[in-house]
């Protein structure tokens, strides 16, 4: 037997199994490219695991580029599973249309890491799950959050370091799709009068290493440029900035020698 014959009769094994479970009917969640989309069927299949490798950590922004806007479409909460505080703007997060109020940042050690995104998936609240650590998954517990996985209809996704010396396919793949991102060269946008391009949208090349039932791809994908500040960056930072002192209360010179001599 072939190799796509056999994975053809594993898959039509696991569409039998899943008859039974209360959630048979799969969604998918777009990506917001048309060309991804078509590709994948609709979008990435909830009630799987979704596998992002970061090549460096410069390259984190793109993929959370192609991430974020995933994420929005999902219908119930979105849980933020790592071994580091995750770093994330409330802003960005917003412009983005992924609401802070959905979103459940849980930090936890790295022994622990896949234990809690076990329990996550395995909850009944349709949630989405980004688990986000160094720790490379073995197939055991890759396969331990697949049932998980499949049992709640909740959606997984991995964001892990992984450096382009290492070969992906030395990593054990039990994950519906596996994902490169990185980004790529913008295209100048030329206009009258000016004698230098202005910089375009941002690019992001996705490379799709490993999709479950079909076949890898590359694309080079224009991100939607945010929509501007609902106001100007300087009331936007307002409530930052320090109390003033008020009018004739600054310290004067004798006052600032003497604070210099007790120092």
């Amino acid at each position: 037997m072939t190799t796509d014959a056999l994975a053809r009769l594993r898959e039509q094994v696991r569409r039998l199994e899943r008859r039974s479970l209360p959630h048979s009917h799969t969604d998918t969640l777009p990506t917001g490219h048309s060309a991804v989309d078509d590709h994948l069927g609709g979008g990435l299949k909830t009630g799987s695991l979704h596998d992002f490798l970061i090549s460096d950590p410069l390259e984190t922004g793109a993929s959370l580029a192609m991430l974020l806007p995933i994420l929005k479409e999902g219908r119930g909460p979105v849980f933020w599973i790592s071994d580091t505080p995750a770093e994330l703007n409330a802003c960005g997060l917003h412009q983005c249309g992924l609401s802070p109020e959905s979103l459940v940042c849980i930090e936890t050690d790295p022994a622990s890491l896949l234990a809690v995104a076990e329990d996550v998936l395995r909850g009944p609240e349709r949630a989405l799950a980004v688990i986000a650590g160094s720790h490379v998954p073995t197939l055991k517990e890759i396969r331990r959050l697949n049932l998980a996985v499949e049992a709640s209809g909740n959606t997984g996704f991995f964001l892990r370091f992984a450096p382009l010396a290492r070969a992906p396919g030395k990593d054990p793949c039990a994950c519906a799709t596996r994902w490169r991102i990185l980004s790529h060269s913008s295209a100048p946008r030329f206009f009258p009068g000016l004698a230098m391009p202005l910089p375009g949208s941002r690019r992001l090349s996705a490379a799709l290493l490993r999709v479950r039932g079909g076949r890898p791809a590359h694309w080079i994908l224009d991100c939607t440029d945010h929509a501007p500040l609902s106001c100007s960056l300087d009331a936007l930072l307002a409530h930052r900035a320090p109390p003033a002192l008020p009018p004739g209360r600054l310290p004067g010179r004798q006052a600032l020698g003497r604070a210099r001599a007790s120092a």
